[in-house]
């Protein structure tokens, strides 16, 4: 009788160098890749790695086709499903799952179906491909949740959560296989992963574009799981369909936390995105509501403090968007609009002063922009500045040549200046972008007799 040196149970050997018994040879040579035969295509395509990389590709060149580029826009991913605090946890959690499929460029798909070939095979062998794929979707939905978890609002994708999680289930898969044997046999390989996931972590800590909270949370569901799941065949076959049961309900229960979580984190965006809903309805009041209670959760939101503004102001609640435009000035002291906006607000509440330096200074941040001289030209009118209101006008009408305003409002300007003859094309330009004004055409008429 011989030893076992994988299992210590004692076998009748064949030879005097035999020390696996057949168990734990079996056990082995089921971890090992097939030998090239005519069924190896047909098990290929059978393979869950594959698969999932043939399913990844096939949504980037869809995607890529129907952009006409290879990479895309924040605008684009989100149309395609990708993860976003405010919409993920305004109710669209199904953002979790699709986003994983998605590739922002040609790079980032090439490099994440790469590690995922490297990584899938051994996790195929090791779990078998049932308990593989589980793991690979609860890995990705676990790095989609840490994303918003940590970073709130944004756009994420990628399939790299997934893979960091199926690289941390292999790292106590390893450690803590019951074969001492194979457990030797892949100590190279646990190195090697465990290299690759620490390396992959701190470049990612110390890039902008790589979302490294998404890493973790794939790393950490992947840890669980495989410190849960069984590994290779399980004699015990209902032991083992309680442990992936078990740690998939352990999952969806650290799941639903997270994603609670989330939606209390998220909760400015998702009301911004629910402003941004009504109004697109038309329902102003309601969306209203909403940008208001997105400002008050976080006043430190600039784009919601401009949102809420712009509909207080196209709602003519010129003393309320004060406020909201001057924090999203102080907030943003580069963006030309909020000065502009608080500019036409003021102008409306008679605070001329003070309107002519918001309008003056958003002209200087803004100044391809022929809303920011429009305006100015206005300001410096009601100041009786009627140079200075000329010359800003002449500009916002060259910015905007087919504008109706910039052109019928320089055309008034250039007559309050005694330049008739000068305000004839911008009124004949105005009148062709409005010819059904009964009151232009009168002007323009008499003007043309003079």
């Amino acid at each position: 009788m011989v030893i076992c040196t994988g299992c210590g149970r004692e076998f009748e050997s064949a030879t005097d160098t035999e020390n696996l018994c057949p168990q734990c040879q079996a056990e082995i040579l089921s971890t090992l890749p097939p030998d090239p035969e005519p069924g190896r295509l047909r098990r290929l395509l059978e393979s869950p790695t594959i698969v999932l990389i043939a399913l990844n590709t096939l949504v980037y060149l869809v995607m890529a086709t129907e952009s006409r580029n290879f990479t895309f826009t924040p605008q684009v991913l989100e149309s395609w499903g990708a993860n976003s605090g405010a919409l993920t946890c305004s109710g669209q959690w199904w953002r979790l799952f699709t986003s994983t499929f998605e590739h922002g460029f040609l790079l980032h798909i090439a490099l994440n179906m790469w590690a995922l070939y490297n990584l899938g095979w051994l996790a195929e062998l090791l779990f078998g491909r049932t308990r593989f794929t589980l793991m690979y979707l609860l890995c990705g939905i676990g790095g989609s949740l840490g994303s918003i978890c940590w970073h709130g609002n944004g756009v994420s994708v990628g399939a790299s959560g997934a893979i960091f999680g199926i690289a941390g289930a292999l790292i106590p898969a390893m450690l803590l296989h019951g074969n001492q044997q194979l457990r030797k046999v892949l100590r190279g390989q646990l190195v090697s992963i465990t290299i690759f996931v620490l390396y992959s972590l701190v470049s990612g800590a110390r890039s902008s574009g790589i979302d490294n909270a998404a890493h973790i949370g794939g790393l950490v569901t992947g840890l669980i799981l495989g410190a849960l799941f069984p590994t290779g065949p399980d004699r015990e076959e209902h032991r083992g369909r309680l442990r992936v049961a078990a740690g998939t309900g352990l999952m969806l229960l650290v799941f639903t936390g997270a994603g609670a979580f989330a939606r209390q984190r998220n909760e400015p965006y998702v009301e911004e995105e629910l402003a941004l809903s009504a109004h697109g309805r038309g329902d102003i009041s309601a969306a209203i509501v909403h940008a208001r209670r997105a400002v008050q959760l976080n006043p430190q939101n600039a784009h919601a403090q401009f949102m809420l503004g712009t509909m207080l102001l196209d709602t003519q609640q010129y003393g309320d968007a004060v406020q909201p435009f001057t924090t999203t000035a102080r907030l943003r002291p580069k963006f030309g609009p909020a000065f502009v906006n608080l500019c036409v607000a003021q102008r409306e509440l008679k605070m001329l002063p003070e309107a002519l330096s918001n309008c003056e200074h958003g002209a200087e941040l803004a100044p391809g922009d022929s809303e920011s001289w429009f305006n100015l030209g206005r300001v410096r009118y009601d100041l009786r500045d009627l140079t200075g209101a000329r010359d800003a006008l002449a500009k916002a009408a060259a910015l905007n040549p087919q504008g109706f305003d910039e052109n019928l409002q320089y055309a008034l300007m250039l007559i309050a200046n005694n330049q008739l003859p000068d305000a004839i094309p911008y009124l004949r330009k105005a009148h062709n972008l409005r010819p059904q004004d009964d009151s232009l055409t009168r002007l323009l008429l008499r003007a043309e007799r003079q």
